[in-house]
């Protein structure tokens, strides 16, 4: 039997994924000649078409859909092959933690203790709004609000974040006959625009009798910190990150906004020294004051 040509299967995942030859190529970092011959190649080794190329992209084609589930499973056995050599016996190297806004900032304010405790590990925090796909090794671990849908996944609690609304203390005291009578009608607000709105958060707001739509919107979290920090109103804000900023104060407890925070992790990586320091130190370190 001739050997199979293993390596073209990522050009059949990339193909797929990115719809184009060009966005693939681009994607592999290879020509999208060399891209293409080599996706000639695997269809003559099979047999048949992999995908259909039209002039507006590439779409699979029942062969290739086929082909394409053992294609994922072969890339996520490669990639537990790859975190198995590249596990350290010792605790050095880099963890790569995808997280959103507020989770970020509250684990980047824990990280000076973890490296304290162990000098040769490094930390990439990567903050994005949706997680970072775990079985493409794009992190190492996500830390989000509810436990991993996927069986390819461990979750675990890790702790809490909480919320309430918050003004400056300047605006507090240019507006505290309103605040204090909770005649929300009366003052300002401040909240993340609508692609990024917390269906939550803007229940809870809208819960609020009479009060207005935010007059400020932001396109990401911490710019509603921002914003109230510099006395523009009233805004949610996670309730540690407000108090290691002086001059917020709450308004109204939210603790109907309280969520569990969740780190994720390939089952492949969970035993290793460096995820498990990390799951301990979190444990041991976030839910104290």
């Amino acid at each position: 039997m001739k050997r199979f040509p293993w390596d073209n299967l990522h050009v059949l995942l990339a193909v797929i994924r990115a719809g184009t030859l060009r966005e693939a190529a681009r994607a592999v970092r290879m020509s999208t000649a060399t891209l293409s011959r080599r996706l000639d190649t695997l269809e003559e080794r099979l047999g048949g078409k992999l995908v259909e190329r039209t002039a507006n992209g590439c779409a699979p084609t029942e062969l290739g859909l086929r082909v394409l589930t053992f294609a994922e499973q072969m890339e996520v056995a490669a990639h537990g092959i790859l975190r198995e050599v590249e596990t350290p016996a010792e605790l050095t190297g880099t963890l790569r933690v995808n997280a959103d806004e507020w989770t970020s900032f509250l684990l980047i304010g824990l990280l000076p203790g973890l490296k304290k405790a162990h000098p040769g590990l490094n930390v990439d925090v990567l903050t994005s709004q949706e997680p970072f796909n775990l079985v493409r090794r794009e992190a190492d671990v996500v830390m989000r609000y509810a436990p991993p849908e996927t069986s390819d996944l461990i979750g675990l609690a890790i702790g809490d974040v909480s919320f309430s609304l918050y003004a400056s203390e300047a605006y507090i005291a240019e507006q505290a006959s309103a605040i204090e009578q909770q005649q929300w009608g009366e003052l300002d607000f401040i909240s993340l625009d609508e692609p990024r709105s917390d269906f939550e958060v803007e229940r809870w707001l809208r819960g609020l009798a009479d009060a207005p739509k935010p007059w400020l919107r932001c396109n990401y979290a911490l710019g509603v910190l921002d914003g109230v920090a510099a006395g523009g109103g009233l805004g949610i804000i996670e309730n540690k990150v407000a108090r290691i900023n002086p001059g917020l104060n709450v308004v109204l407890p939210a603790p109907q906004l309280t969520r569990q925070v969740w780190l994720w992790v390939h089952h492949s990586l969970h035993d290793t020294l460096r995820i498990q320091t990390l799951i301990h130190y979190l444990r041991q370190s976030w839910n104290q004051p």
